[in-house]
């Protein structure tokens, strides 16, 4: 995927990783639209968009609202004249355990990173198609997406592993033209830790996150780091783009659970291949053609 003179939407741009693809974007020759919940830090980020020479349009959106990403593409497509790069970026998250987190904070967090999500890959990725160019868009997961992190932060993990689930599905059901990612971030220094300060009044109101939390992800990678590398891995074509080597060792730990547990419970025995679900799909299609 060449990653120059393309037209770029990129959402939660506004601060962090979102502002980091952004003017990565703009820096390697890419109109951009910068959405985020926040107008005036979307503003902020267009203008540094364009001080590299590139336009940078921003848009408030809410990606927990579907009609605000219907806006948001309408305005995108009004503005460039098109679109050919979705960086499906906007995350929310806060730390509870499984069993004393709120129902509104679960219903929050999956309304921003998986619902959100989904209506942007289907809204911008339906425009994809039918403009039959070369498009692409990169979701963003987490380590979270790919094993065991830490514990703490259930609903977030939930929703990340299903932020892959998603683009794995989508990336096979789209035509050639589309390709599909998911950048998979280990810990960087983000705003994440202070998420709830713009969460709606329908999912519990505004609250000032803890400090613990904050001098935690000060630790983290820089954004621009994350940027760079996503975008490096939309231009590589990478259905899998993670940034920190560490995380490797969750997905080897779910790995290895997942592999015992088949040669323990489930091994190969002659014939199991007529429970294959694509087997019996595609037999089944093909008796029904010929029926």
């Amino acid at each position: 995927m060449q990653i120059e003179d393309k037209r770029a939407v990129v959402t939660g741009a506004g601060a962090g990783i979102g502002r980091a693809i952004a003017l990565e974007l703009a820096r390697r020759g890419n109109d951009v639209v910068v959405a985020d919940v926040q107008s005036e830090a979307a503003s902020a980020v267009a203008k540094e968009v364009e001080s590299v020479g590139r336009r940078g349009v921003a848009v408030v959106c809410d990606v927990s609202d579907p009609g605000a990403v219907e806006s948001l593409a309408d305005q995108a497509w009004a503005d460039l004249g098109g679109v050919d790069l979705l960086f499906n970026n906007a995350g929310v998250g806060t730390g509870a355990a499984v069993l004393d987190g709120s129902l509104d904070n679960l219903r929050w967090i999956f309304e921003v990173n998986l619902f959100g999500l989904w209506k942007g890959c289907s809204v911008f990725g339906k425009r994809f198609v039918e403009q039959d160019t070369p498009a692409w868009i990169c979701n963003t997961g987490s380590e979270h997406s790919l094993g065991f992190a830490h514990a703490g932060m259930g609903f977030y993990t939930a929703s990340k592993h299903a932020v892959l689930g998603l683009s794995d599905v989508l990336r096979h059901e789209l035509p050639d033209h589309v390709g599909v990612s998911v950048l998979c971030p280990g810990m960087v220094s983000t705003e994440l830790w202070n998420a709830t300060r713009n969460r709606p009044e329908r999912f519990g109101g505004s609250e000032q996150a803890d400090a613990l939390s904050q001098q935690i992800l000060g630790e983290g990678m820089d954004a621009e780091e994350i940027g760079r590398r996503a975008v490096d891995g939309v231009e590589a074509e990478e259905f899998l783009i993670p940034t920190h080597s560490v995380t490797r060792g969750h997905a080897e730990t779910r790995w290895n659970e997942i592999s015992a547990a088949f040669d323990r419970q489930a091994p190969y025995r002659e014939g199991d291949e007529r429970y294959d679900v694509t087997n019996v799909m595609q037999r089944v299609l093909a008796n029904q053609s010929n029926g």
